[in-house]
């Protein structure tokens, strides 16, 4: 064999042998990566920064519902010093708050990682971060074969949705778990939600800390955004007191109320008697998770007549002096159909009619309109459609429809309250235009969020004068007719009653009324409309203006005592 030939195969097995190397160290490094040892530890550690959900907070600034961060917190017994084990249950029992009988048994069930505490909140973690570095200091746990030192091992779970203030604002605050909720907490969900996790990402120390050099990777968390409410917090929590009496007082199955700026369409307050802790959800408290002032439709009665009498003063139906037939308080309208009033008068006007709430008169006020003039009139004060309150599953209620309308009884029933359903929040709405010029505004819970403020659509309905005529109106029944529980001296009060009754599976229940009070109270700067709904009180108490109006006047005069209406209108 020449010296070419030898030192071409010489240089041909270096190759392969270089080859040969490259090979094993592949099949190694692809071994690690699939059954890592135990041993193995990377140079290269990294710790996530969960997200959290944004905040709900009141007008007043008080956090009605937030995320509060949870950690737990694991150990490796095996290298905790035998010399210093005493030290180590002694100060984590003293900073965690947990029995040493506890921290020791769980160190003493494996010399494998063992987590000692669960659920812990951030204002211990910040404890045990500290009592960390003393474990150090103090030489605590001992160093592994590679010189790695394995201290108390602090990470977060799942952060715990917390509502300091318990039942307040249920259940419109609502709650939301395993994409399943209600209230706001559901309907602003993609708001509120975390947006991006966090983590930091780089080489490690002796002490299985980050090394904060150039090479460290940091990715920020982003929470979800904070809702930010027209809630006053004070108002709501005086107003669920009052209700929470009312209802014990009336033996009523709930009592419902809603507080709007009229101008803004701002809801500052919007109480249930019915409520429950989103915290701790119990059996009992399955009926109360619905929002009744949205999900609850019914029969509304006398309080409609407002909204037949502007309807008749759009169209140009109606002078508001002239005098019908109240027939002596019992009008057969038609064979089998026979319509009745509280009190008896043979003459009434207009006016008098509202005050004295005759459904004899406004049967035949409403025959009037046209079909299709007071079924379009209705859905333009938007009755069968929702409301665009801010909150979800909302029932839109039932008016009839356009063939139904043609028939007498039906557009008689519907002119002073029967035959439709309505929720109290289009109640609200309907109303407040009224007390707004003609113009009907959106309710809005929130206020803005992400710093975006929410936009409240409005739409002319009526003109500002035949919504004067109306208040006019609605003031005469505070001051002579059946809201005169409801006035109080130095404010300009306003509203109607409707006392309802109620129907089961097509008939009405003798002793079974829903008693509901829409009206307004406005001072020189200050104008709000407060709709207060009594569903089912005791048999003794069923009248509006013994339920309904009570309710009304009660908020009137907390809303006085905060300063949030003043007296001394000029009337």
């Amino acid at each position: 064999m020449s010296d070419n030939q030898t030192h071409t195969l010489k240089i041909g097995i270096l190759y392969a042998l270089f080859l040969f190397v490259i090979l094993i160290f592949l099949i190694r490094v692809l071994y690690i990566s699939l059954h890592k040892p135990n041993y193995f530890t990377s140079t290269i550690i990294s710790h996530t920064n969960l997200a959290i959900r944004g905040k709900i907070i009141s007008h007043d600034n008080f956090v009605i519902a937030k995320n509060e961060k949870m950690y737990s917190v694991a150990v490796y017994p095996r290298y905790i010093n035998p010399d210093k084990k005493e030290l180590f249950i002694n100060l984590l029992s003293i900073y965690s708050n947990t029995p040493r009988s506890t921290i020791k048994h769980l160190i003493n069930t494996s010399k494998n990682r063992v987590i000692l505490l669960k659920h812990i909140p951030y204002e211990i973690q910040k404890n045990l971060v500290y009592l960390s570095s003393v474990f150090a200091i103090k030489k605590v746990f001992l160093p592994t074969s590679k010189g790695i030192i394995y201290g108390l091992d602090i990470f977060e779970e799942n952060s715990k949705r917390v509502t300091p203030f318990k039942d307040r604002l249920e259940p419109i605050l609502g709650y939301m778990r395993n994409n399943q909720g209600m209230g706001l907490e559901r309907y602003y969900n993609e708001i509120l939600k975390p947006k991006q996790n966090g983590f930091i990402r780089g080489y490690r120390d002796v002490r299985n800390h980050i090394i904060y050099d150039n090479t460290v990777v940091i990715k920020p968390r982003i929470d979800g955004d904070d809702l930010r409410l027209n809630i006053n917090l004070l108002l709501q929590g005086k107003i669920e007191n009052m209700l929470d009496t009312l209802k014990t007082q009336l033996k009523a199955k709930e009592v419902l109320t809603v507080v709007m700026k009229s101008e803004t369409g701002e809801v500052i307050a919007m109480a249930s008697s019915n409520r429950y802790n989103p915290m701790h959800i119990t059996q009992k408290d399955i009926s109360h998770l619905k929002i009744s002032h949205i999900q609850y439709t019914y029969e509304p009665g006398s309080v409609m007549k407002p909204i037949t009498l502007s309807l008749l003063l759009k169209h140009h139906k109606v002078n508001i002096y002239e005098v019908l037939n109240a027939h002596n308080g019992v009008f057969y309208f038609k064979p089998r159909f026979t319509i009745y009033d509280d009190d008896s008068f043979k003459w009434l006007n207009v006016i008098n009619a509202m005050i004295h709430s005759s459904n004899i008169v406004f049967a035949q006020l409403g025959l009037r309109l046209t079909p299709k003039e007071f079924r379009e009139g209705l859905l333009e004060f938007g009755f069968n459609q929702k409301s665009q309150i801010d909150l979800p599953y909302e029932y839109k209620g039932l008016i009839f429809s356009p063939k139904e309308f043609l028939s007498e009884i039906h557009r008689a029933s519907n002119s002073f309250g029967y035959g439709l359903r309505v929720n109290l929040i289009q109640l609200l709405k309907a109303y407040n235009v009224f007390n707004n010029n003609g113009i009907m505004i959106d309710p809005k819970i929130v206020s803005k969020y992400a710093n975006t403020p929410l936009m409240h659509t409005t739409k002319r309905i009526l003109s500002a004068a035949n919504a004067q005529t109306v208040l006019n109106i609605l003031r005469q029944v505070v001051l002579k007719g059946t809201g005169v529980a409801a006035n109080i001296d130095g404010l300009f009060i306003a509203g109607k009653t409707g006392t309802a009754k109620i129907s089961k599976n097509g008939k009405y229940i003798k002793g079974l009324y829903n008693s509901s009070f829409i009206g307004f109270a406005n001072d020189d700067t200050h104008k709000y409309t407060i709709a207060t709904l009594v569903i089912q009180p005791d048999k003794k108490h069923f009248f509006a203006s013994q339920t309904a109006v009570v309710g009304f006047r009660n908020i009137v005069n907390i809303m006085l005592d905060m300063g949030l209406l003043k007296r001394h209108l000029t009337q």
